[in-house]
């Protein structure tokens, strides 16, 4: 879950590879009847906001999404999950909004979402072009340039939603980047709105020194408000009550749902061929490789990868196939970063910095397999991804990785060498691979639609809220972590 945030270092620039628009599709049609009725309602839903008889709306914080596609060029997982939850909701109930705080300010991200036509790639990049900061250049007068064209009318208010007890706000992703978000969660809690908050992982507790900041306090501030937590694995699931008990020592009621994320890389279709390769992808099409998906940060494992795969090479000779790394820079694994950046182009190993979805789409089609070594995961996105272009996966053996690895990887110990080199040599024999691909075709795949259907379910079901608990920290000790 602290992926976003830990990374940020300099502006993103606004992209300039937006798909051309296209013919409405079914989506549009769906979605766009109930948009146009909720805005003209808009005025009548303020005027009677204390209503207790006005219909429940779901409000959709997007907040950490819009500062993710500031930041950076490509959607990373989380925040796809949030906008497949988001536009799934969006779809089925004209109730529902999408707000996104920036700039001192709440946006509707509601006629962004619409005019992306559904499509979560293109909802990513029109975040980017409306919320990114305009240079003096020739490539922010181009940007001025297309938000003038699009005229979305994104609508601001400076106050946050007046939530309601029949009202329901959805937090999916990192709440922690605002004190804002954080805020409005304890005010939806205080006026006994129903409060769903995803929590991909526990990481800031449970594993502190694999975080790049200290988030712990806004953790705890979440778990200790009256909440229904949903999270993705059961494990995950035990971590939040024993992280509730540490609060206070009581824990009280814990109201979850474990519901698992998708198999699903959206907008392809299962077990797809490869296209033409992307421009920078043209010299991978000559030759076999094996891919490795991932943020380059300490969890994630890689410097022991580089080392077994390095063994590997020199063992095989001209038999092993290169090792391909796909991924943004991130924290903590500077000795990993200095071994990419002194990569040599013909050797066993290349670097695919910060990779664009059809990128990561060609790469997965066009892999003989695929390889994951994290030390520990909420869920583990690029195993499953792997899985649904029918390409084995030689995964680390973690208990947290276990829900989406299933029995369809070549697992091994992240922590020893020998067993990591002896699960990819199992991929490296064609015949044992065919094996993997055999279970992987005959398994059932996890849609993101299936995913956003259960939380929408969970949702409208107002499921029963936890006991909130009091926050116990010393003023010594906040100020000493605030120093």
């Amino acid at each position: 879950m602290p992926m976003f945030a830990e990374s940020v270092k300099n502006p993103a620039e606004a992209g300039d590879a937006l798909r051309p628009a296209r013919a409405p599709s079914g989506f549009l049609r769906k979605i766009l009847p109930n948009w146009v009725r909720r805005r003209k309602a808009a005025p009548a839903q303020r005027e009677r906001a204390r209503d207790k008889d006005a219909p429940p709306r779901v409000i959709i914080d997007l907040t950490d999404v819009v500062c993710h596609a500031v930041w950076h060029d490509a959607c990373a997982g989380i925040p796809r999950v949030q906008l497949e939850i988001a536009r799934a909701l969006l779809a089925r109930n004209p109730m529902a909004q999408a707000l996104g705080w920036h700039r001192n300010k709440w946006r509707d991200l509601g006629p962004l979402i619409v005019a992306a036509d559904g499509d979560v790639d293109q909802i990513f990049a029109l975040l980017k072009e409306t919320f990114c900061d305009i240079g003096w250049n020739a490539k922010g007068a181009r940007l001025a340039l297309r938000r003038r064209r699009r005229n979305l009318n994104i609508e601001s208010f400076a106050e946050a939603p007046d939530l309601r007890p029949q009202d329901a706000l959805l937090i999916g992703g990192a709440f922690w980047l605002n004190l804002e978000i954080v805020n409005l969660c304890k005010d939806a809690a205080a006026k006994g709105a129903n409060l769903v908050v995803l929590f991909h992982d526990l990481i800031p507790l449970s594993m502190p020194s694999f975080t790049g900041h200290d988030f712990a306090r806004e953790y705890r501030e979440m778990l200790s408000l009256p909440a229904h937590f949903v999270v993705t694995t059961e494990q995950t699931r035990s971590e939040l009550k024993r992280a509730r008990r540490r609060i206070d020592g009581w824990g009280g009621r814990i109201s979850s749902t474990v519901t698992p994320l998708a198999d699903e890389f959206p907008g392809s279709p299962r077990n797809e061929i490869a296209g033409p390769p992307p421009p920078r992808l043209a010299a991978l099409s000559m030759q076999g490789f094996a891919l490795c998906v991932g943020t380059i940060e300490i969890r994630k494992n890689h410097f022991l990868l580089m080392t077994a795969w390095e063994e590997l090479a020199a063992e095989r000779g001209g038999d092993m196939p290169k090792l391909v790394i796909a991924g943004r820079r991130g924290w903590k694994a500077q000795a990993t970063l200095n071994r990419i950046d002194a990569l040599e182009p013909d050797g066993p190993i290349g670097f695919i910095e910060t990779p664009s979805d059809d990128e990561l789409r060609w790469l997965y089609a066009s892999c003989s397999f695929t390889v994951f070594p994290s030390l520990f995961e909420g869920w583990g996105l690029p195993v499953g991804e792997s899985f649904w272009f029918g390409k084995p996966c030689a995964a680390s053996n973690a208990q947290s990785i276990g829900p989406v690895a299933r029995n369809l990887c070549s697992a091994f110990s992240p922590h020893h060498i020998d067993d990591m080199k002896s699960a990819i040599r199992r991929l490296l024999d064609a015949d044992q691979r065919a094996v993997f691909q055999c279970r992987i075709e005959a398994a059932p795949l996890r849609t993101w639609s299936e995913f956003a259907a259960e939380i929408e379910a969970l949702i409208a079901e107002r499921r029963p809220m936890s006991d909130p608990l009091l926050l116990r920290e010393s003023e010594e000790s906040f100020a000493a972590r605030a120093a």
